[in-house]
């Protein structure tokens, strides 16, 4: 028996439009999400488009992305950034093509916020910094219900020492949290990083998703970016927990997996991707293991998981929806690891299919850093495949 509760789809930097680096990887990738969230039941209530829909912003690409739109299965909202509004002098052609700069909308008991937060800098270029007419606009949008919230934004907020990080540095974030913290937000949820994670920001739960269109970018010429897994987020909140799943597509244009194990938290420790990006973890007690699993015509019948990669323990399932999650523990004392491992989780489908994911483990002592006295904490981003399923 599935789950009741509302069903959200996130679909962010779908980068569509001829000015891409992929521009027809982009423009399938988006074909693809879209016949996906059409055959899902329960199909989701609505779907949130967390900005640069586009590349360049000029008239013609958002043309091209409102016909691409005009078959979304279900009711969308979407939000812009600097790349939908940089090829025009203003907003007009958004607002004329796709729809307002921000807006909310009430479902069964949850308020959906999109929020502009992606302003002109007055000397030029841009940066994460909400006019005081939107600050004025959030704020009444959460004082005026009494329903949660969920706030969808453009740009993650990350703290880093007493400023916070990329486009919100110098900027008003603290402002923009002061207003979070004060009511009932559920998450925000982004785009803009092309990348999976999730932290808390001075008590504000921030979910970042990847990238539809299929690429992460570094900033380091002459490529700038390298290729990892296109996908979308669904997210499902059924008044008390919010639960959310990044479903993954094909780095090519072919039909996704039909089958996907994630291992996205080892204890706090998110394991970010898209794979095959990944964080590696430092464990040095007792965690939870938690995976995500989907097949999308068929059943997942059963998650294990592994750090010898011959010896599999079995998870416990924990919620079962459109995509199930599964749990286990992990004692290094148990296990008596040494050095780095590889923790393997390995999903089997009711018709005997498998799926795989691997994230590398360092398993070490306490010390006296405060980052270390967490039983786990992600290490810097790095690129991981196996080369061979398991055994």
């Amino acid at each position: 028996m599935r789950e009741t509760g509302l069903l959200l789809a996130q679909l962010t930097d779908l980068h569509v439009g001829g000015k891409g680096l992929n521009a027809l990887d982009a423009d399938n990738n988006l074909r693809w999400a879209m016949s996906e969230l059409g055959a899902l039941d329960p199909a989701p209530d609505c779907a949130l488009l967390t900005a640069d829909l586009v590349c360049g912003g000029a008239r013609e690409e958002l043309e091209q992305c409102a016909e691409l739109l005009r078959d979304f299965p279900v009711p969308w909202y979407a939000l812009p950034a600097n790349h939908d509004l940089w090829g025009e002098d203003d907003a007009s052609a958004w607002e004329a093509l796709i729809g307002p700069r921000r807006q909310s909308v009430d479902l069964a008991g949850l308020r959906v916020i999109l929020l502009d937060d992606v302003q002109r800098k007055p000397g030029g270029g841009w940066w994460a910094h909400p006019e005081d007419a939107a600050l004025a606009w959030l704020e009444e949008q959460l004082s005026t219900t009494d329903l949660p919230c969920l706030v969808a934004h453009h740009v993650p907020i990350l703290p880093v020492g007493d400023d916070y990080h990329d486009q919100w540095a110098g900027s008003n974030a603290s402002e923009v949290l002061a207003l979070l913290t004060q009511r009932n937000v559920v998450a925000t949820v982004t785009g803009h990083w092309h990348r999976n994670g999730e932290w808390d920001a001075d008590g504000v739960r921030v979910i970042n998703t990847g990238a539809l269109a299929g690429w992460n970018w570094t900033g380091t010429p002459p490529h700038y970016c390298f290729p990892v897994r296109p996908g979308y987020r669904l997210l499902h909140y059924d008044g008390a927990q919010r639960r959310s799943f990044w479903r993954e597509g094909s780095y090519w244009t072919g039909p996704a997996p039909d089958r996907q194990v994630t291992l996205e938290w080892i204890g706090p420790a998110h394991t970010g991707g898209p794979r095959p990006q990944v964080h590696p973890a430092e464990v040095s007690a007792r965690v939870t293991l938690k995976a995500n699993a989907y097949a999308p015509n068929d059943e997942i019948a059963s998650v294990e998981w592994s750090v010898t990669h011959k010896e599999w323990a079995p998870m416990t399932r924990v919620f079962s929806g459109v995509w199930s999650e599964w749990e286990a523990e992990l004692d290094p004392a148990a296990l008596r690891p040494a050095g780095e491992l590889i923790c393997c989780v390995r999903a089997r489908t009711a018709d005997g299919k498998e799926a795989f994911d691997e994230v590398p483990v360092r398993f070490g002592q306490r010390d006296s850093s405060a980052m270390n006295t967490l039983p786990a904490y992600p290490l810097a981003e790095t690129l991981f495949e196996l080369f061979y399923c398991p055994e």
